[in-house]
């Protein structure tokens, strides 16, 4: 797997300290260094605190790396945009991977706009596994000789593909912690410099990076992931990253070499560049997402005075979404006919297959608090503001409980937002165990402090568990298995002086019991639902329920579809007529039977 290789690169590169917020495409990187004790590796309460804990290691001269997805990355902006000015000391590498087509992500976005457009610090874009694990080692060499933090900006298709990678044996660097204190440099603040003239620190730190991009634009030049591939026509076509797989995969469907320039670097070889648009009349820029590079190339093209079509995203390719090779193959074929034949014909389906929408596993206690909420939110007609975790499915069929979801620690704030608005109605906001301590404590803290009135409900099932099981703090476990300190949500709650109550979302009718309670109180209001999830519960080898049979009474049963339309547990099925349960998959957990009107489950 590319994120295996990427962890594979980092080991061989000798890296000492790895920390980062679990998200899918990157999750896998993190825990590929579990098995190495030489290795510190954390899961950390966000993305922010895993990069300023990296630089921290760095400034004791100690190579780390920081390991995000593209949403992680937003949040780590501010600290980022300190870190590009001071620099680093041991080598340091921001692994911000990109999800284009959002297919496990809220929204898709290009990183490359923050890490370089706008932080201006040198971003790899590999093509493959092998090239994301050779990246990995370039970018702690360079990120040492320049005092620079280098990027990795892995899409999801290089995450999580399967690919052929050599081994190399790991450095042994063997380096003794040391700190230097350099406070010029290290201490970012509005001071003047006497070295400097009396300018300003900030301006001073600015100038050195501006400098180091002098440095970067000759270094990339010189590096094996930048090559002109020539080839037959007058169309050149631009592969950044996988865009550059596309491209070989387009070419071999065609059967014979096309011009490609293969670029994973920013900044781009500007002489590489020129030297490839000599030699055709159109470019043709393959990337994910934006057009960063189009729009660079055509910089670069309009100051040498070269007049050449440069094509991509901006108005030519798809502006949203993945490329693929029928892309490639598509934007050929407007531009020469004779490459339709090779276009790939749609397979037909001769199957109509339904379609499914996001939901709880079978069993998932957010399925028991959600049906409890959503009972109490109709009742009340109370606006509900959603969260990021396994819970945001209750905003989809059949639940269709959340209003709204944003990002990581919005529920708070805007339900806190739409309190105080003079709507009128009640306010749930609905937010994880992990996304709780990751980012929803500061809207917390804000609606106690004004004095809002919302309920905020915290979905506790004691993990991570959208992204693969990984702990939090409130977890008793770190990521290698070791007894950690577990971080109490109630105690943090009760700290505020505000309401809080503990429930156990299998139990329906304690739960719409607690919710009345807590919509009643003429503030914040905090109910914690608390029960394990059940697939890692059943991982670690522990049964949450005792197992037998749960049935439907057909004679009981009259057709209402209750339990589908507005329950929608996987495990209750319908033949058009009557409600039964599917025993392979029903786990016994008892929840349906509160749900039917009839008593028709047991």
């Amino acid at each position: 797997m590319g994120n295996e290789a990427i962890a594979r690169g980092a080991l061989e590169s000798g890296v000492r300290v790895v920390a980062g917020y679990p998200g899918t495409p990157a999750s896998e990187i993190l825990t590929s260094f579990v098995s190495y004790p030489q290795v510190y590796v954390e899961w950390s309460t966000n993305e922010t605190v895993a990069l300023e804990l990296t630089q921290g290691a760095s400034l004791c001269n100690q190579r780390s790396m920081a390991v995000m997805k593209h949403n992680g990355t937003n949040i780590v902006t501010d600290f980022l945009m300190h870190l590009n000015f001071t620099g680093v000391r041991g080598g340091l590498v921001l692994i911000s991977a990109d999800d284009p087509g959002g297919n496990s992500s809220q929204n898709e976005e290009d990183t490359r706009i923050l890490t370089h457009s706008y932080a201006h610090l040198p971003v790899f874009d590999p093509c493959s596994s092998q090239e994301a694990k050779d990246m990995v080692r370039a970018a702690f060499e360079l990120s040492e000789s320049t005092e620079l933090c280098f990027v990795l900006r892995p899409v999801m298709r290089v995450c999580h593909s399967r690919t052929m990678v050599v081994f190399e044996q790991p450095l042994e660097l063997n380096r003794p912690a040391e700190f230097i204190n350099d406070r010029s440099r290290f201490v970012m603040s509005a001071v003047v410099e006497k070295s400097a003239g009396g300018q300003m620190r900030p301006v001073v730190r600015h100038r050195w990076l501006n400098q180091k991009q002098v440095e970067l634009q000759a270094l990339v030049e010189t590096l094996p992931f930048n090559e002109i591939e020539l080839g037959e026509g007058g169309i050149g076509l631009v592969g950044c990253g996988i865009g550059y797989t596309y491209c070989k995969e387009a070419e071999d469907l065609i059967g014979r070499k096309l011009p490609i320039l293969k670029l994973g670097t920013l900044p781009l070889p500007r002489a590489k560049l020129l030297a490839f648009a000599e030699r055709v009349d159109t470019l043709v820029v393959f990337e994910e997402t934006e057009p960063v590079v189009e729009r660079l190339v055509k910089e670069m093209l309009f100051d040498a005075g070269k007049q050449v079509r440069v094509l991509g995203r901006s108005a030519f390719l798809p502006s949203e979404g993945e490329l693929n090779d029928g892309i490639v193959l598509q934007a050929l074929a407007r531009l020469d006919p004779t490459y339709e034949k090779f276009i790939p014909k749609p397979f037909p389906f001769s199957v109509n297959a339904p379609t499914r929408t996001r939901t709880q596993c079978v069993g998932c206690s957010h399925r028991g608090l959600l049906h409890a909420l959503k009972l109490v939110a109709r009742k009340t007609k109370a606006v509900v503001t959603g969260d990021i975790g396994c819970y945001d499915a209750g905003s989809f069929p059949p639940m269709e409980l959340q209003s709204t979801i944003y990002c990581m620690g919005a529920s708070i704030p805007m339900g806190n937002g739409i309190a105080v608005s003079g709507l009128g109605q009640p306010v749930f906001a609905i937010i994880g165990d992990s996304t709780f301590f990751h980012s929803g404590l500061p809207g917390l803290i804000n609606a106690v402090h004004n004095n809002a009135r919302l309920v905020v409900v915290i979905a506790d099932n004691g993990t991570t568990a959208m992204t693969g099981f990984q702990p939090h703090p409130g977890s008793a476990e770190n990521v290698r298995g070791e007894q950690v300190r577990a971080t109490s949500i109630e105690k943090i709650v009760a700290a505020l002086d505000i309401p809080v109550q503990t429930i156990n979302p299998y139990d329906i009718e304690e739960t719409i019991a607690a919710l009345n309670k807590a919509v009643q109180h003429p503030g914040v209001s905090v109910v914690v639902a608390s029960a394990p999830c059940l697939l890692y519960a059943r991982g670690r080898g522990e049964e949450l329920f005792t197992e037998h049979t749960v049935s439907v009474d057909p004679e009981q049963c009259n057709g209402c579809r209750v339990c589908i339309d507005f329950f929608g547990c996987p495990a209750i099925l319908f033949d058009g007529d009557k409600a039964s349960i599917d025993q392979l998959t029903c786990v016994s957990c008892n929840l349906c039977l509160d749900v039917c009107r009839r008593g028709a489950i047991s």
